[in-house]
């Protein structure tokens, strides 16, 4: 179409009276399925144009205003500017002006049209005249329409969806009943199969829980479950529509229903959710999906907890866990075996999962600003349409691979006993936090999941929790390295942390461990933390009582007196990953250190001592230091192939709007996520992050775990040291002294060489130095040091 526009002349009829608005409706269209803001801009850009080109005495005038004013409404819809409803609702008033009141094959169109606008506005401001007006029109579409016609179902779900938007601010009864009515003459009118039906569907369910909601009937919530079933049913619909339809007939089973009902539902919903996030759109817009996504994971977890069967539960947790992470990963996973038998088809496929991860984190931006301007926008067009193309082509390869012999769960959700090896060196707590109830599912060689509730603890005291650690460390400049070496009182934040450790340690981690040491006697056991929600931001590592209120009832107890902490974002994340055996014990890692203490939002005077305590551990044929001008991007790229340890000492960015943008500062820019997640590292066994904020992650993103520890252990460092938030700059040579002498030993002191330690108890005895160092109850300075990984 584009091309199409591009080649006839300006003036010609044809060209501004259907190609430039068949180009507009296309972008539309494609808007609809893929959601990208991009496409909307450019349809109303495209349909402005063909309005403002075209007298209204043209017979096609009134259409294109009508699609212009639906344009307005889908990014009304998408960004909630009144300014776009309003214009939503001129231009298509003007469509109806200009349109014959009888005879015209588009009035009903154009009033049905003019009706969802005046109800979008309803539901933004609220004014009754809007519903009034919304059902005045749209039943003057239906009353214009015959059954036969093609619109006709769309016209009584749309009018429907007025009576119920009536009945829920005036709970008339009769508005309720005209709904149920209307929507359901609009499903019996769609035959199965079609692409609307399950949005009538659902739609029809809603109006059933409505009435359900104000009369309390339970018939309802039969009928109302059997729609958003049926809505799910209906595969060549819109995947967000059916995926909707199923959360509601998950959540009345819940409610409502038996057990086993809402356990089907959920079943269905986590069938559903590939296709929401799907390849095929970009990383930014699949992570736009996931913050509702979490939270009925969370909901599904709970569900299978409570009827006992925690395997599923384990596995539901972990399939809604780091959704976009573990798909870019599948884009990079090792096709070796099938690659053994299927040469061809592994060939092809890591070709298209090559391109297909280029295209997905790509960060080219394209802007469609006029009709004759169309090298930039057809580079960027071209390019979404390809990305379409391979996505559909490897969804496509994956299910030729699935039909081969031997390959029936190739890239498949793992089944709970895939899953269980992580706990090999350790147990793993997963922490499902949902407003029905909290609880720990620990996975362990034997049993294989011990269940903890944890009845005092809540979803909303996890989120409050959370908000008053993010406030507290804000507030006392804690959040900002170059700010916080200054500071010389944090009492806010640590009183604050104080009262979260304690609620921590007595609503969460003593149970679970209590839970545990019936089951272990190691003197200092590991545990791997895998929490979700608001959870995945508190420091559970530190959780104790460090001050007794009735120093006579209670003594100081903490976690680090039981066992030395670690997390992970996934299960799968732990699986295959370990330390590499040596073949000569006594050999010292090489370590890479890249520094950078002018680089960033200030500098960091602590930068230069800390190198040189790593240095103190190392030698010179074992170590590379990169250092202002020669840390550039490539420059580090290059030699983290080389070096088994990377050590970085620099500023850390956490980006929140695109989370893959969060970043290294080097001499030459940042190091972002998106570089370094194409890397795949054979030989590396510990990132050491001395930067600023490196497992924050996104708050609005808990379960993705976006943070740069994350993507250094995607690369391939199975151990990952990080901060939760800014240090202050003179601990880092503190806790790298002590890190690195408990990892690689004193090199002029052999007996020391026999007693290395892994990471995590490396840490452990740093951070256990630390709080001697700086005080127990100076929190804001020795917990954020965090293990990840194993």
């Amino acid at each position: 179409k584009q091309q199409a526009v591009d080649l006839i002349p300006d003036g010609h009829a044809n060209k501004l009276v259907r190609l430039l608005n068949n180009l507009g409706n296309a972008f539309t269209c494609r808007f609809e399925h893929l959601g990208e803001l991009g496409d909307i801009e450019n349809a109303i850009l495209v349909h402005q144009q063909t309005v403002d080109l075209t007298p209204d005495v043209h017979a096609y005038k009134a259409g294109l205003l009508n699609n212009l004013g639906n344009a307005f409404s889908y990014r009304f819809r998408r960004l909630g500017e009144l300014r776009d409803i309003e214009n939503a609702i001129h231009v298509k008033q003007q469509a109806v002006d200009l349109t014959p009141a009888y005879g015209h094959a588009d009035k009903a169109g154009c009033l049905n049209n003019l009706g969802n606008a005046f109800q979008s506005r309803f539901e933004h401001l609220g004014e009754l005249r809007d519903i009034e007006n919304a059902i005045h029109v749209q039943q003057q579409a239906v009353d214009l329409t015959p059954d036969d016609h093609a619109d006709k179902a769309s016209w009584l779900n749309n009018l429907g969806n007025a009576f119920q938007n009536r009945f829920e601010r005036l709970g008339q009864l009769r508005d309720i009943e005209n709904a149920i009515h209307v929507k359901q003459k609009a499903v019996d009118l769609t035959p199965d199969g079609h692409a609307n039906k399950a949005s009538w569907l659902h739609n029809l369910g809603g109006a059933f829980q409505s009435r359900f909601k104000h009369f309390g009937e339970l018939g309802d919530i039969t009928e109302a479950t059997v729609a958003y079933k049926q809505a799910t049913e209906n595969t060549s619909s819109r995947p967000l529509i059916r995926y909707h339809a199923a959360c509601c007939w998950a959540n009345l089973c819940s409610r409502h229903q038996s057990c086993s009902s809402a356990l089907d539902a959920y079943t269905v919903v986590l069938e559903i959710i590939p296709q929401v996030v799907w390849f095929g759109q970009t990383v930014h817009r699949r992570y736009e999906e996931l913050p509702k996504i979490g939270r009925i994971i969370n909901a599904a977890a709970a569900m299978a907890i409570s009827v006992g069967d925690l395997p599923r539960a384990v596995e539901w947790l972990e399939e809604g866990r780091s959704i976009v992470w573990k798909q870019i990963l599948q884009l990079r996973t090792p096709l070796d075996e099938l690659r053994q038998q299927h040469p061809d088809i592994a060939d092809e496929l890591l070709r298209v999962s090559q391109a297909l991860d280029e295209a997905g984190t790509s960060s080219f931006q394209h802007f469609f600003q006029d009709i004759d301007l169309e090298i930039k926008y057809r580079s960027a067009e071209e390019e979404a349409q390809n990305h379409r193309r391979l996505a559909a082509r490897y969804e496509q390869l994956l299910q030729e691979v699935r039909g081969l012999e031997g390959f029936g769960s190739f890239m498949r959700p793992k089944k709970f006993s895939e899953l269980a090896p992580a706990a090999r060196n350790g147990p793993v707590v997963i922490i499902n936090v949902h407003y029905s109830g909290c609880d720990a599912l620990v996975v362990c060689p034997s049993p294989p999941i011990i269940h903890v509730p944890l009845p005092t603890f809540s979803y909303g005291e996890a989120v409050k929790m959370h908000s008053e650690l993010i406030s507290s460390l804000r507030a006392g400049g804690d959040r900002d390295r170059e700010t916080f070496q200054y500071l010389t009182n944090c009492m806010v934040s640590n009183f604050i942390l104080k009262e979260i450790l304690s609620k921590l340690w007595v609503f969460v981690a003593h149970p679970i461990l209590s839970a545990l040491y019936e089951n272990t006697h190691d003197s200092l056991p590991h545990i791997t933390w895998c929490a979700t929600g608001a959870f995945a931001f508190l420091p559970l590592h530190a959780a104790g009582i460090y001050e007794p209120d009735d120093p006579t009832k209670n003594v100081p107890v903490n976690i680090s007196d039981f066992a030395v902490s670690s997390y992970t974002t996934t299960l799968t994340a732990m699986l295959g990953s370990g330390p590499k055996p040596k073949q000569d014990p006594t050999k010292t890692s090489s370590v890479l250190i890249v520094s950078q203490p002018g680089t960033g939002k200030g500098f960091l005077p602590s930068v230069a001592k800390e190198v040189e305590v790593i240095q103190h551990y190392t030698t010179s044929d074992h170590t590379c230091h990169l250092t202002n001008e020669s840390a550039t991007i490539g420059a580090v790229l290059v030699e983290m192939s080389k070096y088994e340890i990377i050590h970085l000492a620099c500023h850390g960015i956490q980006d929140i709007e695109n989370p893959l943008n969060s970043a290294f500062a080097l001499y030459d820019g940042r190091l972002d996520l998106n570089t370094l997640m194409r890397l795949s590292l054979k030989n590396a066994e510990l990132a050491v992050l001395s930067a600023c904020e490196t497992a924050t992650g996104d708050e609005k993103l808990p379960e993705e775990a976006v943070h740069l520890a994350a993507g250094m252990l995607a690369v391939g460092y199975p151990g990952v040291i990080a901060t939760m938030w800014s240090i202050c700059d003179p601990d880092a040579p503190l806790i790298a002294d002590k890190v690195y002498a408990n990892l690689l030993g004193h090199r002029d002191n052999s007996e020391s060489q026999k007693a290395k330690l892994t990471p995590v108890y490396a840490l452990h005895e740093a951070v256990m130095h630390l709080r001697r160092e700086v005080g127990e109850m100076n929190f804001v300075r020795w917990v954020p040091f965090v293990h990840f990984g194993v």
